[in-house]
């Protein structure tokens, strides 16, 4: 690890270049035999973990959803984005950063997996949070999971037709609370994404349906519920959703994916009827009017569907719609943005990992819809949020601490106080011992835990030094850094509070500064 440490802050020197054009001479003139890498001064770690169990799913792989050139690259400072363990770390070309408070530098990645749901996510930069570390969930599509309802079917087809009519239902079980069906009709044409009939023997379905009220589905509702940019009757708008379903419909004709259909289908979703209806102010209930959107993958955007009415039957509410097309689909309450931030001060020496909890609180329900993992700096943390309605209540979670605010109105913007920790303020030095060397790390994120434990803490390197109240000197940690899509772990007794973590000096020869 002393070892990979170091080669990995050097072979990170040559993205400099790119970055600086200059030559390596030049560089090293520059820094007067010395490598200073502040080039990471922008850094994401990225997490792809397995919604249910948080495991790390195989063959993940991770591309971006356009051609960025050289501003976003892996800690190598390569294009190639290969993951380690479910986990990546990416780089932001110096020559792309930002250049104001208020500028955001924005990318979006595709994540995959077999079996898996394919998601969309995006990765932020700005002057405020320049070391993101962003947990990714990917659904299992054929696991039967608490809240999710997961139906593999398939149907004979006639050359390009749908031989005989066909009814898939979906959901209610012991562990998931609504249901539905869909149904397709005799005759039915099947397309794909060209407009091209499709034909062969069969055609497999698959439904994935999710409960609304689940905290799930706040992890991986495309675009997260607040602040979406819309497309409504032509025009783009800015929108903040709180779902009442989620449902995503996909058919295949051997390995081509079904996108259109001759026929429309009828799609019977049932709502919850303990959710908070935020226009009305209460549970929702037959005859209210909510929006029914879908979403494209490819255009990373929700589009308006129709305005569809709650019914009902005996004890239960449900929404009906036919639709021509395939998708995910999902009715919603849709509501005008609210956006402002929270002022967050951590009065510490170190970054302290901080898990965030937005919660809209109705007359009779509470439900999250926003879930921000983050490492808050020491001084003040400005947390970019979006509101829904206006009753919000702020849970935050740091240093084994629960500090709550509650009856947050849109657009207020709290300024928060983190408690002094408890605990001791530990911190490991990393000693590189090479004669006219000075290695600067900007930032670069680590992960560690105590000897024995499952769960990993989230830390930053911040010029050679990682400072954590969540470690306790007398005991033995793993830290795990990952670079160039490999993962490196090691084990140190930390034997003080203040710990010096020596690389060892033939080093300093072999690499030949």
């Amino acid at each position: 690890m002393k070892k990979v440490f170091l080669l990995m802050m050097l072979i990170a020197a040559t993205l400099i270049p790119t970055a600086c054009e200059k030559t390596p001479n030049e560089i090293a003139d520059d820094f007067k035999l010395g490598l200073n890498v502040n080039f990471l001064e922008y850094t994401a770690q990225i997490e792809i973990k397995d919604l249910e169990d948080g495991s790390y799913p195989n063959n993940i792989t991770l591309v971006p959803a356009e051609d960025y050139g050289t501003s976003i690259l892996n800690s190598a400072g390569q294009k190639n984005f290969n993951l380690s363990e479910g986990s990546i770390t990416l780089i932001l070309n110096p020559a792309d950063r930002p250049q104001s408070p208020n500028e955001i530098k924005s990318f979006d990645f595709i994540a995959s997996a077999p079996g898996y749901q394919t998601t969309k996510l995006k990765i932020n930069f700005e002057e405020n949070n320049k070391t993101v570390q962003m947990p990714v969930y990917l659904l299992h599509k054929n696991r039967e999971t608490p809240g999710i309802s997961t139906i593999n079917d398939n149907a004979e087809l006639s050359g390009s037709q749908l031989k005989e009519n066909k009814s898939i239902n979906f959901g209610k079980k012991p562990s998931k609370q609504t249901d539905g069906f869909i149904n397709l009709k005799e005759g039915t044409n099947f397309l794909n994404g060209n407009g091209e009939l499709l034909s062969g023997s069969h055609i497999n379905m698959e439904v994935i349906d999710m409960d609304a009220n689940s905290v799930k589905l706040s992890k991986i509702f495309p675009g997260g519920f607040t602040n979406q940019s819309v497309l409504k009757n032509g025009f783009k708008e800015e929108k903040s959703f709180l779902p009442m379903s989620y449902t995503s419909i996909n058919m295949y004709i051997g390995s081509q994916e079904v996108k259109d259909f001759s026929e429309s289908i009828t799609v019977n979703i049932e709502i919850d009827k303990n959710l908070y209806n935020p226009n009305t102010g209460h549970q929702v209930k037959i005859g209210d009017q909510l929006s029914l959107y879908s979403y494209e993958l490819e255009k990373d955007t929700w589009a308006f569907e129709k305005e569809v009415t709650i019914s009902g039957s005996g004890d239960e509410l449900f929404v009906n719609f036919d639709t021509d097309h395939l998708t995910d689909y999902s009715i919603v309450a849709e509501l005008p943005v609210c956006s402002d931030i929270f002022e967050i001060n951590n009065p510490t020496e170190a970054n302290i990992q901080a898990k965030i909890e937005l919660e809209i609180t109705g007359s009779t329900a509470t439900r999250t819809y926003k879930i921000i993992e983050q490492n808050l700096v020491p001084g003040i943390n400005k947390i970019p949020y979006n509101g829904i309605g206006d009753n919000i209540s702020l849970k935050l979670y740091a240093s084994g601490e629960v500090l709550t605010v509650n009856d947050i109105s849109c657009g207020e913007s709290p300024a928060i106080m983190l408690p002094q920790p408890d605990s001791e303020l530990v911190t490991i030095t990393i000693n590189i011992p090479c004669e006219d060397v000075e290695l600067n790390v900007a930032s670069y994120p680590i992960k560690y835990r105590k000897q024995g434990e499952t769960e990993w803490i989230n830390g930053v390197i911040k010029d050679l030094k990682l400072k954590s109240y969540e470690m306790e000197a007398g005991n033995t940690y793993e830290f795990q850094i990952q670079f160039d899509g490999e993962t490196y772990t090691y084990e140190e007794y930390i034997s003080s509070k203040n710990y010096q973590f020596d690389v060892d000096s033939e080093l300093c020869n072999e690499i030949n500064f």
